[in-house]
């Protein structure tokens, strides 16, 4: 299976992934304080920072369009009163001034209307270009988790042959070791019986040695 993810390319793997997530509603990852846990800033490769700034460039954008609609709205409706407010019949001796008002309320108006188009249109489309954005960087994201899971693999499987091995030769260890114990009892305990504790005392002191369970072998008789 891995060999067949290898030979795809980024782009065929980002298409495929992409389709996997496409009926996913994926958290926003850069609001995730479990995603910022797992990827602290040492942690980002430079396609994880580009695409995390592109999600949070978007995020900040549609904070901002959402403010400027409101914005909009509210010099909309300041618009409308002047327009209101400078409405003539033409005789009126202020009706030069008004018209000429009128006039500028009216571009200001048809300005104002665009920009108002524009951002509802924007509001409308940066959704899905968030979760778009969102799911590129988890795609990113996850393309370092499963390298760094094949590499901990590769050193698991490494670390149990070692182990496997340590704990036989610890095993052949352990009974290499009885066995000595065994023998320095055995020869210790003859000793003993041989020459009695005052004589084996007295070679004792010059010699340091593992004497087992001292106090059996003084018993013996």
């Amino acid at each position: 299976m891995l060999g067949i993810r290898k030979n795809k390319n980024n782009t065929d793997m980002d298409y495929e992934y992409i389709q996997a997530l496409k009926n996913k509603k994926i958290p926003l990852l850069v609001l995730d304080p479990k995603w910022h846990e797992l990827f602290p800033e040492y942690r980002k490769n430079s396609e994880i920072k580009a695409l995390e700034k592109k999600l949070n460039d978007l995020i900040k954008l549609q904070g901002q369009t959402t403010n400027d609609i409101k914005e909009y709205e509210k010099a909309k409706k300041t618009i409308m009163e002047n327009i209101v407010e400078n409405m003539t019949d033409g005789h009126e001796e202020t009706s030069i001034i008004k018209r000429k008002k009128q006039d500028m309320n009216k571009k200001l108006m048809n300005d104002l209307n665009d920009k108002i188009e524009e951002a509802h249109m924007l509001e409308e489309k940066l959704p899905n270009d968030i979760q778009i954005a969102n799911k590129k960087l988890l795609i990113a994201c996850m393309r370092v988790c499963y390298k760094e899971l094949t590499d901990n693999t590769e050193k698991i499987e490494e670390l149990e042959s070692w182990v496997n091995h340590v704990r036989e030769e610890l095993k052949n260890k352990i009974l290499e070791k009885q066995d000595m114990e065994m023998r320095n009892t055995q020869l210790y305990k003859y000793m003993h019986n041989l020459l009695g504790p005052d004589v084996v005392e007295i070679f004792d002191k010059d010699h340091n040695v593992w004497k087992g369970n001292v106090e059996e072998n003084s018993a013996v008789k």
